[in-house]
Formats: structure tokens, sequence, C-alpha cells
């Protein structure tokens, strides 16, 4: 710093007038320095502590924002981890899902079944009380016109005969 005043200040003496017309470059050099060095005295620890201020806040906010940049990071691989779990889970419930399709269609299969047996064993059941039905309306049938003709005589094997053909 002193190498700077110097060089400055000797050009200015070298070729200040000569000894007829006073100058006063010397003392306002003087005057300069003494205000620079006050200055300088008076400000820099504001200056330093401004600058020291300015530089820890800003490191603070890196700080924070790394912080955050971490927090959000730890949060990504969470949710990656969770969407890997979800994917694991929907695996387990679509073969969860299959197993009970086909458990379900195994079912209502068997129950079809044993209700069309049912269906067939109501049919047949139905069918034989309409079998019935029909032997006694055919043998009231017979009997009535029977004994309205009072003139026919038949004996007994005649009789069946003639049952067994309207039944048949």
């Amino acid at each position: 710093m002193l190498r700077y005043i110097i060089l400055f200040t000797i050009p200015a003496l070298a070729f200040a007038s000569g000894g007829a017309g006073e100058t006063d470059i010397f003392p306002r050099t003087i005057n300069f320095l003494l205000f620079a060095g006050l200055l300088y005295y008076l400000l820099a620890n504001i200056i330093k502590n401004f600058f020291k201020n300015r530089k820890s806040s800003i490191a603070d906010k890196l700080n924070a924002i790394q912080d955050k940049l971490k927090e959000s990071k730890r949060r990504k691989n969470e949710a990656l981890e969770k969407v890997e779990e979800a994917k694991a889970n929907a695996k387990a419930l679509l073969v969860t899902s299959e197993k009970e399709s086909k458990m379900m269609l195994a079912k209502i299969s068997s129950d079809l079944l044993i209700e069309l047996e049912n269906l067939e064993k109501a049919n047949q059941d139905q069918m034989s009380i309409e079998r019935r039905k029909m032997v006694r309306a055919v043998v009231n049938e017979v009997l009535s016109e029977l004994f309205t003709e009072e003139s026919i005589a038949i004996d007994r094997e005649k009789f069946i005969n003639i049952i067994l053909k309207k039944v048949a």
C-alpha cells in the first residue's frame, strides 16, 4: 500500500511547478492520506463485520438449502420404497384375486350342478306325481265307463287288460 502512495505522489512532485508558484500538493496529499487512514480505521471493522455476516448468512442459507435437499432426497427415497411396496402388494393382490376368482368359479359351478340335480329331481318327482294323477284319471274314466254300461259283463282278466292298455 505504501508503494502505491509513493508511486502516485512522486510524479506529482516531479511535475509540480518550480519555485515561483507555490503548490499545495504536498499538504493535500498528506491530508488525503490522513483522511483515508482515519476512514479505514473507523470503517474497517464495520465493513469486515458486514462481509462476515453476509458470508455467514449465505453459508446458513446454503446449509438450509442443502438440508432441504437432503430431506427431499430422503422423502423421494421413501416414496420410491412405498411405490415398490405398493407394486409388490398389487402383484400379491392380483395373485390372490385370481385364486379367489378360481375358487368362486369352482364354488359357483358346484352350486350350479347341485341346483341342476335338484331341479332334475324335482322334475322327476313332478313327473311321477303327474303320472299318478293321469293313472287315477284313467282308472276313474274306465271305471265310470264300466259302471255306466251295465249291460257289459267283464271278467277280471279282461278288466285288468283294459286298464293296462289305458295306462300304457
